[in-house]
């Protein structure tokens, strides 16, 4: 789903994602680090020759946890990550 959206959010567009499990937030971490890395050849060649470019910008490097006020209100979103790229 995350690769799909990644193709139809437009030029400036954001992608937030909220997850509510380790596995679900080590996916979307994952993700995000794909469509926001650029080079994929191998570390040994001198050059990128894969012509790759970065299609997202990371906003949230470390993900976004729910504050005092909002575990006082809501106990179930203790464990609710936040995480959001921009497309470049």
């Amino acid at each position: 789903a995350l690769e799909k959206a990644a193709r139809l959010v437009n030029k400036g567009g954001r992608i937030v994602v909220i997850s509510f499990h380790s596995l679900e937030d080590r996916i979307v971490k994952s993700a995000f680090n794909t469509l926001a890395s650029g080079c994929v050849c191998p570390k040994d060649l001198p050059i990128c020759v894969s012509g790759r470019k970065p299609q997202f910008k990371i906003i949230t490097r470390k993900p976004l946890l729910p504050s005092e006020k909002e575990l006082g209100e809501n106990s179930r979103s203790h464990s609710a990550k936040l995480r959001a790229a921009e497309k470049l």
